[in-house]
């Protein structure tokens, strides 16, 4: 008898959880939710929280890009699109609506269940030194409200930051190939070869290590920017000139 009333008991249990999962999907469906889902490629696809961007690969011309956050909705798929977007949270956030940065609407594609929360990012003249920072939450639209917390908050830092590379000058050096530095001429370098660092191959006598360039590629790479800097010219008005008002050249 007392094994009777165990199963019993055990089937209500049963029946009681399965009624609130029921109702779990059925709130997720009546009130749908969305929440940040940013994952590493490894086995337990571990959770990102924060990303940085920078414009420095982007052609000079370039003044604004449109960042991509992942986004997953919590519930079913719907046979429509559905709209998401985000909202700047105060704290720790340094970049500027309007300025730095602005929401646009994103979309949960129809029939399914992931898509994209686009902020663009603009380049402007005082990240050439620094970097600013946005905080981001989901924002409630008809479509949705914000989901778990666990993946309520994600950050994004962006730049145009340049250093000068410690290798510019010296006797084996980015000097013969590139001339004196400014930081205008290193970001027209980085925005064509879409390359931040070259290390040099020490020694022809010794085979360059990974990652060095030769000075015959060097050579190849200069040549290039020539080129590049003469249509850059030809197309504006007046030419490329640096911060210290000197025309930006290669030897």
């Amino acid at each position: 008898m007392k094994t009777v009333h165990k199963i019993t008991g055990l089937l209500v249990l049963l029946l009681f959880l399965l009624t609130a999962c029921e109702k779990d999907i059925s709130s997720y469906n009546n009130d749908p939710r969305v929440y940040f889902f940013e994952r590493n490629t490894d086995l337990t696809q571990t959770r990102i929280t924060f990303k940085s961007f920078s414009f420095l690969k982007l052609p000079m011309e370039v003044t604004k890009d449109t960042f991509l956050i992942r986004v997953k909705i919590m519930g079913d798929a719907a046979p429509y699109d559905r709209v998401v977007r985000g909202q700047a949270i105060p704290d720790s956030t340094t970049a500027q609506a309007g300025k730095h940065y602005d929401f646009i609407d994103g979309i949960i594609p129809a029939d399914s269940i992931t898509g994209y929360l686009p902020v663009v990012l603009y380049r402007t003249a005082d990240i050439a030194d620094s970097s600013v920072t946005l905080n981001i939450a989901i924002a409630p639209t008809k479509d949705f409200k914000p989901g778990v917390t666990e993946d309520d908050i994600f950050t994004l830092s962006w730049s145009d930051n340049v250093v000068k590379p410690s290798n510019w000058d010296g006797f084996i050096s980015l000097s013969a190939y590139f001339g004196t530095y400014s930081t205008v001429k290193y970001r027209f370098i980085i925005a064509t070869t879409g390359i931040e660092q070259f290390p040099l191959q020490q020694s022809g006598r010794v085979p360059p290590k990974d990652g060095e360039f030769t000075a015959a590629a060097m050579t190849d790479i200069k040549a290039m920017l020539k080129d590049a800097l003469k249509a850059y010219n030809d197309g504006h008005d007046p030419d490329l000139t640096d911060e210290f008002g000197q025309l930006v050249t290669f030897p």
